[in-house]
């Protein structure tokens, strides 16, 4: 039996183009290996039809949100299809595009199931000659906010600069996530990037801090990016995850940070979907110049005391040592 089975949410607003991303990636499994819930908004479901030839289980959930009014079918979907035999090695739920994610990822934590779900990434589809749509709806930018991974659909439809302001307009709600392009379904970034591959990359990317402008009142939702040279004194900072970020409580959407920690060899990659953050260990620092990173996604943050509290996580600096 497997030890866990991957969920992966995809979201984005309505027509973003979430069921043609979705049609490609499910061309690359063998058709009995994943399962895909769909979410439609109204009592007729019409994305399932795309993608019925493309799986053999699929689940479709309509006449409300899984965010909400039919959260505990979701629950009780997902745990169905955890029992079943033999495993499936991959979940897809695409969410309605009225859907908030967090009630999604609230359900995936809520069943109870063996072997256990995970949720392995959460992708978000933009589509890049909208992406005004981040100025007028809350909803649109909290799912943006939630992403490990940005797709920028219709990329082909756009010129050079007008692709640029579209990912310009996903990184100013989101500074964690891995952005990329689509064309139809194919994605348009490094050569042979697939879903896993993406999913990869945030294990280890981490943009460098941009410049970020004053978050538009029109919005509550912002990133804060903050970088630290050198190392980090692991006590320091597990209180600044635990008082520091705990002041956010119920108000953080995405944590993920890359750090130097004193005395460990290999970088500690942070990821944090809500209040609940997970470290693990990549790869060894080497030759490389030791930099701690890191960059929450929330609303109503102060970025002047979490720049000042990441400052003091600094590990202090070692006297050099006396000639005898």
């Amino acid at each position: 039996m497997a030890d866990t089975i991957p969920v992966t949410v995809l979201t984005g607003f309505l027509g973003a183009g979430k069921t043609t991303l979705l049609n490609r990636w499910l061309a690359e499994y063998p058709r009995g290996d994943v399962a895909v819930v769909v979410n439609e908004h109204g009592e007729a479901g019409i994305d399932g039809e795309l993608l019925a030839a493309r799986v053999r289980t699929l689940v479709e959930i309509t006449g409300g949100c899984v965010c909400c009014t039919t959260q505990n079918d979701l629950v009780r979907t997902l745990g169905e299809l955890a029992f079943r035999q033999p495993p499936f090695t991959r979940i897809f739920v695409e969410t309605s595009g009225a859907a908030s994610p967090a009630g999604v990822l609230r359900a995936i934590a809520r069943a109870q199931t063996e072997p256990p779900l995970v949720l392995d990434g959460v992708v978000t589809v933009v589509d890049a000659t909208r992406s005004s749509v981040l100025e007028e709806h809350e909803l649109a930018v909290e799912q943006v906010g939630y992403a490990d991974v940005i797709v920028l659909t219709r990329a082909d439809a756009c010129d050079a600069e007008a692709l640029s302001r579209a990912e310009h307009a996903v990184a100013l709600w989101n500074g964690a996530a891995v952005i990329c392009g689509a064309a139809r379904g194919e994605l348009t970034g490094a050569e042979g990037d697939t879903l896993l591959a993406l999913l990869g990359r945030r294990q280890a990317d981490l943009p460098s801090p941009r410049p970020v402008p004053a978050t538009p009142a029109s919005h509550a939702y912002e990133s804060v990016s903050l970088q630290l040279d050198g190392e980090v004194c692991g006590e320091r900072f597990a209180e600044f995850v635990e008082t520091e970020l705990g002041r956010f409580a119920g108000r953080l959407l995405r944590t993920k940070g890359i750090l130097a920690v004193e005395g460990v060899e290999a970088r500690m990659i942070l990821q944090g979907v809500a209040d609940l953050v997970e470290l693990t260990f990549g790869d060894v620092w080497g030759d490389a110049r030791p930099t701690s990173r890191l960059v929450v996604v929330g609303f109503g943050l102060d970025r002047h005391a979490l720049t000042e509290a990441f400052a003091r996580c600094a590990a202090p600096a070692v006297a050099p040592s006396s000639p005898p």
